[in-house]
């Protein structure tokens, strides 16, 4: 299993059938872990039932707050989410039994994504967490995966495992490479950039980094007003930076998945193609928005909650119901955001399905 999942993300899924892989990763799944086979069994689902991976039982993402395996023996890295939606009590746990699949999930997607147009080694300033900092976080993980790529280059991690940044030492790092010639890469938390760029107006400091640098932002914004709006963040970029807006690719990841999801702006200008943004999965994700009262996949364009199956999740569960509002666009999906409504309708159904 391990070795054709690695096969279909070095091939991008060329040639590979999506719908013949997920039914045998359902089987592997289905069999592991007794959770998740007593949940599909609520359901009335079994692998010998099923010919389409559309109709596999979509595990509730908080279900992951649980424990998922029978036994974490063995798991080389338990990752957790942050807790900052409903405290570090209900945080979600993934263990995770080997580390390649997850990288190279992580970093063929950033590369198709960030790197469409090959730029080649950049500067790298981290304003979030790393494996260092932070072992206990995917995101922080897939950072430190990516200052890799920075292959030589100068390289700066500007926080710290409380979540504090140090903006004295970025901005100093940051004036440094506004003098060189070699593009830059920033990577960070919404939070973490906008204390960054509201120093910058403090000081009236407007840098100009090399040309083909480029930002991404992840984290998301949960409600909270002191952080930068899309938008806001995408100006800011431009003003104090001299970063463009489709340089600027915010990402959407969940501790309970694999793979994540990126902006298309800046394939999109690769391609010469002009579109609204979207956010864009890789070839082993498909997702799909479905309505929160029936978990029916709804017409294209309406709005509803989102559905993922990711192959990168072979060892867990891959079939994930969110409670995440999103609408198809293009490519992809816009999101729009927490589905406050769902948990007292749809995905109530499927929690009350898993205790049971």
């Amino acid at each position: 299993m391990r070795e054709d999942i690695a096969a279909f993300i070095a091939a991008r899924g060329e040639g590979a059938d999506f719908n013949s892989m997920a039914l045998r990763v359902f089987s592997h799944q289905y069999a592991a872990s007794s959770v998740y086979r007593r949940f599909c069994d609520s359901r009335g689902v079994t692998p010998g039932d099923l010919d389409d991976w559309q109709a596999i039982p979509a595990f509730p993402a908080e279900g992951f707050k649980g424990r998922i395996h029978d036994s974490e023996d063995g798991a080389v890295r338990v990752f957790l989410s942050s807790g900052t939606t409903r405290g570090a009590s209900e945080r979600s746990r993934h263990p995770v039994f080997e580390l390649d699949t997850y990288k190279a999930s992580a970093l063929a997607h950033f590369s198709d994504m960030v790197l469409p147009d090959e730029p080649g080694p950049m500067a790298t300033l981290v304003i979030g967490p790393t494996a260092a900092t932070h072992p206990e976080s995917s995101l922080g993980q897939m950072f430190s995966w990516c200052t890799e790529l920075a292959d030589g280059r100068p390289v700066l991690s500007a926080f710290d495992s409380q979540g504090r940044l140090d903006v004295e030492e970025a901005i100093a790092w940051l004036r440094q490479r506004a003098e060189g010639t070699f593009p830059t890469l920033l990577l960070g938390v919404s939070s973490a950039f906008t204390t960054l760029f509201a120093e910058l107006r403090k000081r009236g400091l407007e840098l100009r980094l090399p040309a083909d640098s480029r930002l991404v932002d992840t984290g998301g914004r949960k409600g909270e007003s002191h952080v930068l709006s899309a938008r806001g963040l995408v100006k800011a970029a431009w003003t104090y930076l001299h970063v463009p807006g489709y340089l600027c690719v915010n990402e959407y990841g969940m501790t309970e998945m694999l793979s994540q999801f990126y902006d298309d702006c800046v394939l999109n200008r690769f391609r010469g193609r002009l579109s609204k943004r979207a956010k864009v999965g890789p070839a082993w994700v498909e997702t799909v928005v479905v309505d929160p009262s029936t978990l029916a996949p709804v017409p294209a364009g309406e709005v509803g909650i989102l559905k993922h199956f990711d192959l990168a999740n072979w060892e867990s569960v891959s079939a994930l119901q969110t409670l995440d509002l999103g609408r198809v666009r293009g490519d992809g999906f816009e999101m729009l955001g927490r589905a406050a409504l769902a948990e007292a309708r749809g995905c109530s159904q499927l929690m009350r399905a898993l205790v049971e």
